[in-house]
């Protein structure tokens, strides 16, 4: 019999964090930005020297700091040399002339600069940077995790098609959708379509791929949990219960600390 109105939750709907990535983790392409100053890239991502300088002055840095002054250092000059040793057919310092020319270094000689610049300023650029690549980091393991979850939800819909199937039983699309359904309400407190309501996206819109990592890795494990309470015979509304004191247990307080540092 075809299941209506799943309620796993007891509270009202309350629309979870919408997550949307950066997808190029190549290189640092994410625009960067220190004391309020977006540090422009060129396409080779190296990055704008003057940019720099004007971030370090919005830091509060007051002495002279003009970048001629750093790119005539013999420090500066071995940095670059070591470079071009490691990689021959790349230039670390690139002048650009016109109207938006200027010096373009790269990560390495950025950071040689603001070292130069003062150590406070140093310690500022290299963790703008750090906290940059960690969150392409994540990205990338969110990305991943979808995979996964993509994945493994095959497991669970094979799971549900042997298990009528063997039982003698119709088998119709609505079966599979309250699965996912289920476990949509389970990680995201409600449907497929709440869900893409409350974020503003189109009725076919996955919205896999604006989870956030820990609602994945959520996801992933109630759809793994799912399959195997299927195979071996636990009807709907056991399931329902059972996922949802799973879910509580081993996934709740992550996914809060998470919104709270997203929404930060």
């Amino acid at each position: 019999m075809r299941t209506e109105h799943i309620n796993v939750n007891p509270t009202p709907f309350i629309p979870a964090t919408r997550f949307v990535i950066n997808e190029n983790v190549s290189r640092i392409s994410a625009p960067i930005a220190i004391s309020g100053v977006k540090i422009r890239q060129d396409e080779d991502g190296r990055y704008f020297l003057n940019d720099l300088e004007k971030a370090a002055k919005a830091d509060g840095v007051t002495k002279d700091i003009r970048p001629n002054e750093w790119l005539s250092l013999q420090a500066t000059c071995e940095i670059e040399g070591f470079l071009i040793t490691e990689n021959p057919g790349f230039k670390p310092i690139a002048a650009k002339a016109g109207r938006y020319g200027g010096t373009y270094v790269t990560r390495e000689l950025i950071y040689s600069y603001a070292m130069w610049i003062s150590p406070a300023f140093h310690l500022h650029v290299i963790r703008t940077f750090d906290s940059l690549i960690a969150g392409q980091m994540e990205a990338a393991e969110g990305r991943q995790s979808r995979e996964r979850a993509r994945l493994e939800s095959f497991a669970m819909t094979d799971a549900v098609k042997y298990t009528r199937l063997s039982a003698g039983k119709e088998l119709k699309p609505f079966h599979f959708s309250n699965e996912f359904d289920l476990i949509n309400r389970v990680v995201l407190g409600g449907s497929s379509k709440q869900y893409r309501v409350a974020h503003g996206l189109a009725a076919n819109y996955p919205i896999r791929d604006t989870l956030t990592p820990c609602q994945i890795k959520a996801v992933e494990h109630m759809q793994r949990l799912n399959a195997s309470l299927i195979d071996v015979g636990i009807d709907f509304d056991q399931r329902k219960a059972k996922l949802h004191q799973v879910f509580l247990l081993r996934h709740q307080r992550a996914l809060i600390a998470e919104t709270l540092r997203i929404e930060s």
